[in-house]
């Protein structure tokens, strides 16, 4: 029987790729060409987003023939993606009275879609950029036309969390003073290194960090967790911050600081506190890029549990130990409060072997 927990992958070297798309509705263009190298703040794709829209219905305004598509797409003489100003007439005009009576843009805007002799205007879009986040190489195209975004591979370490603000940085990082967080405000001046730095907490996030994030102009943060009521504070900060476990106060999964302490102060990382959206899945996860020149291969997300693997425990007593599974018995196992789940026997790194639910384990790819 294949089992699938949740995967968290913490791997201190691998390869990486990742989608870099514009959101839907939007229409736009790809800046950069296959095999293209790019740092983290390229814009990798543009385009142009609106909330309002308006549709001029070419067949109804010239009292054509729904049916013959050759004579409508011969009148619209604008493109999809082209810019269009308020009073520009849509169509090429026969005669005079096509040329003062055709129908005109209402606004300016931009040509969304044509479709069955209607034209589809966004009017008034805004800008949208999308940037690669990560350094490393343009792979390939994405989109039905090529031109919803790229996909990006990069190669080095690669820690997943459980929760970000939204928010995303290319920077350097330090791990907290041994005098807390709040010692940065003994710097007098915004000059010295601390500004724009991410720091990473190995304790949850308290207010008083938050208010030297603003203070100091850091970079962000990352911790291990925090409590529910500053989330909201959290989102409205303007640089990321990211737990690598959740909310309440959550024990740190050790491999994720000990790669964070291994590269500290040696590179730059990309903290993309990601929330998922409809167009694009994801989770939180922080990037340390490294040139490497036989790079290793993309970790499987599809592979089932298995005798071996490295899993991290979810719950107490056991949160945040982990483990190696020695054993996947098919049949179900009898728990203490005597309940029966699939589950599973894992050896801790402290020596012990303990039975846990698989709905407690989250495969880590260390």
């Amino acid at each position: 029987m294949a089992h699938h927990p949740a995967t968290r992958l913490i791997l201190k070297q691998t390869t990486i790729i990742r989608d870099r798309l514009l959101p839907p509705h939007v229409y736009g263009r790809i800046t950069v060409k296959i095999d293209d190298e790019v740092t983290a703040r390229k814009v990798v794709a543009q385009g142009e987003a609106s909330e309002e829209f308006r549709i001029v219905d070419i067949v109804e305004a010239m009292g054509l023939d729904p049916s013959d598509s050759d004579k409508i797409a011969a009148m619209i003489r604008v493109g999809q993606g082209e810019t269009v100003e308020a009073g520009d007439l849509l169509i090429e005009p026969r005669n005079r009275r096509q040329k003062k009576r055709g129908p005109k843009a209402p606004a300016n805007g931009v040509v969304s879609l044509i479709e069955n002799g209607r034209i589809i205007l966004q009017i008034d879009p805004k800008p949208v950029v999308v940037y690669a986040r990560v350094p490393g190489v343009v792979q390939a195209p994405l989109g039905e036309d090529g031109e919803r975004g790229v996909q990006i591979r990069t190669q080095g370490a690669l820690i997943q969390g459980a929760w970000g603000n939204g928010r995303f940085a290319f920077a350097p990082y330090n791990m907290e003073p041994t005098a807390g967080l709040i010692s940065l405000r003994q710097h007098e001046s915004l000059l010295e290194s601390i500004k724009g730095q991410v720091y990473v907490l190995e304790r949850p996030i308290t207010p008083a960090d938050l208010r030297i994030v603003v203070e100091k102009e850091l970079g962000g943060l990352v911790a291990p967790s925090m409590p529910f009521y500053l989330r909201e504070t959290a989102m409205m900060l303007k640089v990321p911050i990211i737990l690598t476990e959740g909310f309440g106060q959550r024990k740190p999964t050790t491999r994720a600081y000990e790669i964070l302490r291994e590269f500290e102060r040696q590179r730059e990382g990309a903290f993309d506190a990601t929330m998922p959206e409809r167009w694009q899945r994801g989770r939180p996860e922080i990037v340390l890029p490294a040139g490497l020149v036989q790079p290793p291969p993309p970790p499987n997300l599809q592979t089932p549990l298995k005798v071996g693997a490295t899993v991290r425990l979810r719950r107490e007593p056991y949160d945040g130990l982990i483990g190696q599974v020695v054993a996947l018995p098919d049949t179900l196992r009898r728990l203490e409060n005597g309940l029966q789940v699939q589950a599973a026997d894992i050896k801790l790194r402290i020596g012990s072997i303990v039975t846990v639910p698989l709905a407690n384990l989250e495969v880590l790819g260390d």
